[in-house]
């Protein structure tokens, strides 16, 4: 038996284990495996990758039907052309079509700007269209109106990433993905808000099911129990959603639901969006064994199961740097906080933490040594430090208040337009204060930041969003936007990701244990406020950022959205389920199970 590795620039590595009478010449330039699905062939279409007639034995045997995700987009000003377009770039990067073959799934994202030349309803038969000479064509779509897309393109050159992607903001432009998903059985549905039982913890899970469109979905609660009473988490489906904005008032309803009836589900998506105010939200699904399968809606929202041979990781990213202490809550009723008083241990060990880190100090927490006499702005400054060290319990907005006499004038603008907030999550024992750390090493968000949703202007309470419950004696700490420290974080939780798996490969003890996860496509989809104008010209920050850290990925898609939807950290046992994130980016890397 011979071992072969093979180290990219990235410093990551493959490793094939070939047959002991396998010739292997000094010098001959190989190819990596992943992510492309590479066929000892004479031919290939110009963006296709293809294996190397020295492991075509070696491999024949045990990968016959790789997973393939290839992405197209166009910024043709026609939505016709602009469909056709994206479509044949996509269809490009496929492994050669034979009669037999076909596009298991398209996600498709359309900027609103196309509304006022074409009609929403041709979208769908367009790209069925574009990909109809490929063997038995697209089988199912999802998708949605953006004003903004994010697409990819195989990257030609040697050196380099393999693909290049590219984000299109508040201007016409088409995105398209397409899959090719062997043993995954797909189930696209739609559900509007009327559909969604607010009662779902009383249903069976056949009447739940039934009411927003997923019926006969296998992997439900009442299937979720192998023989022995143990968690059948293999037969669990992931679920990608795509709802209109105005969905988002049953939004929490239908995860929820989703949660309970599939309890080790995956949910990821995001809310589907416009370049204007003025205009309507478009979803698009399509599934060939239904015969009412085509189908445009301006409400509701559109989703596929997927059960089978495919696996997801999701990230979030907040951007939101905090400012401040950290506090603990003194009074709080259901999602209402009263009273805060500051945690002077938690302050200064997240301060410890992160001066030990290397990271910079952040809002409000910067002293300077000066003999000189204060100025009245400095004495002020001063007294509201002073204030927010006080060991009595405080209302929030009159902390808010103080704090931001300390800030910079960019944070002090941000608080009075909109005031953030963060809670503690659980599972901090062992892990490091500081957030950056903690994502750099892989252990997730310390605090969830949320928008204050409402204020009392008498008691000086705010309220979050509905579904948060807090509970005095838990922290919190105010936070703010900021598009430096929001760089770091994106890079940091690439970083994370890369140690996790990193960590994942050097756990396997046998050949017989499942192998690492090694993703094949990514999402990347960040709300409207992110994107060039908030990393201050830096254009295609984000997308970019995957292909740094992963640079063997082969297409990176996705579009500017309303929201976010998924868990903040997918590894924390003790987040509940997918929630909706806003201000933030989510990311999502497709692969294999197996």
């Amino acid at each position: 038996m011979l071992i072969l590795v093979l180290f990219n620039a990235a410093k990551s590595c493959v490793a094939f284990v070939l047959p002991s009478d396998t010739a292997v010449h000094v010098g001959q330039t190989l190819q990596q495996q992943h992510p492309r699905p590479y066929q000892a062939a004479p031919q290939k279409s110009p963006g296709q990758c293809r294996l190397p007639p020295l492991f075509a034995a070696a491999t024949s045997s045990s990968v016959v039907d790789p997973q393939v995700i290839a992405t197209g987009y166009s910024t043709d000003d026609n939505l016709s052309e602009a469909i056709r377009e994206a479509t044949e770039l996509a269809l490009e990067a496929l492994p050669d079509a034979t009669p037999s073959s076909k596009i298991d799934l398209a996600v498709i994202f359309v900027s609103s700007l196309y509304d006022g030349t074409s009609s929403p309803s041709v979208i769908v038969p367009s790209f069925l269209d574009a990909a109809s000479s490929y063997g038995q064509g697209i089988q199912h779509v999802i998708g949605s109106t953006a004003s903004g897309v994010v697409g990819s393109v195989v990257n030609t050159e040697k050196n380099g990433p393999s693909c290049q992607p590219v984000e299109i903001e508040g201007s016409l432009g088409v995105s398209v993905a397409l899959f090719v998903l062997p043993d995954v059985q797909l189930q696209t549905f739609h559900c509007l808000g009327e559909d969604v039982p607010d009662d779902f913890n009383r249903l069976p899970a056949s009447m739940w099911k039934e009411a927003v469109g997923l019926k006969g979905l296998a992997g439900d609660a009442e299937e979720a129990e192998k023989e022995d009473g143990s968690d059948n988490k293999d037969g669990a489906p992931l679920f990608m959603v795509l709802p209109s904005p105005a969905f988002q008032n049953v939004l929490e309803d239908l995860l929820r639901g989703l949660g309970t009836y599939f309890p080790n589900s995956k949910i990821f998506g995001a809310l589907a969006s416009t370049v204007s105010s003025l205009s309507r939200a478009r979803l698009f699904r399509y599934d060939a064994k239904d015969p009412q399968g085509m189908q445009t809606f301006s409400d509701g929202c559109v989703g596929i199961a997927m059960t089978g041979d495919v696996d997801v990781r999701t990230m979030v990213a907040q951007g939101a740097k905090p400012v401040g202490g950290i506090y603990k809550v003194v009074k709080a009723t259901g999602s209402t906080i009263n009273a805060i008083v500051l945690d002077d241990a938690a302050t200064e060990l997240e301060r410890a933490s992160r001066e030990s880190e290397g990271d910079d100090a952040l809002g409000g927490d910067d002293e300077e040594d000066s003999n000189e006499p204060l100025s009245a702005e400095d004495k002020k400054a001063q007294m509201a430090a002073a204030y927010a060290k006080a060991s009595i319990p405080k209302p929030c907005l009159a902390e808010a208040n103080f704090l931001m006499r300390v800030l910079s004038d960019d944070d002090q603008s941000f608080m009075r337009k909109a005031l953030l907030v963060g809670l503690e999550r659980g599972g901090s024992v062992g892990r490091t204060p500081s957030e950056l750390a903690r994502l750099r090493a892989g252990q997730g968000h310390r605090f969830e930041v949320k928008q204050v949703a409402s204020a009392g202007m008498k008691d000086g309470s705010i309220t979050l969003p509905l579904g948060k419950t807090v509970e005095p004696g838990s922290r919190m700490r105010f936070y703010v936007r900021d598009s430096s420290y929001a760089k770091k974080e994106v890079e940091a939780l690439w970083m994370g990701y890369k140690k996790r798996v990193l960590s994942e490969s050097f756990e396997k003890k046998s050949e017989e244990e499942k192998p690492s996860f090694r993703p094949t496509g990514c999402f990347v989809m960040p709300t409207l406020d992110r994107g060039n104008k908030f990393f201050k010209g830096k254009s295609g920050f984000e997308s970019s950022t995957v292909t740094t850290y992963i640079p063997e990925i082969g297409s990176v898609s996705g579009f500017f959205s309303n929201g976010v939807v998924m868990k903040l950290d997918e590894n924390d046992p003790a987040e509940v389920g997918a929630s909706i994130h806003g201000s933030s980016s989510g990311y999502v890397l497709f692969g294999s199970s197996k």
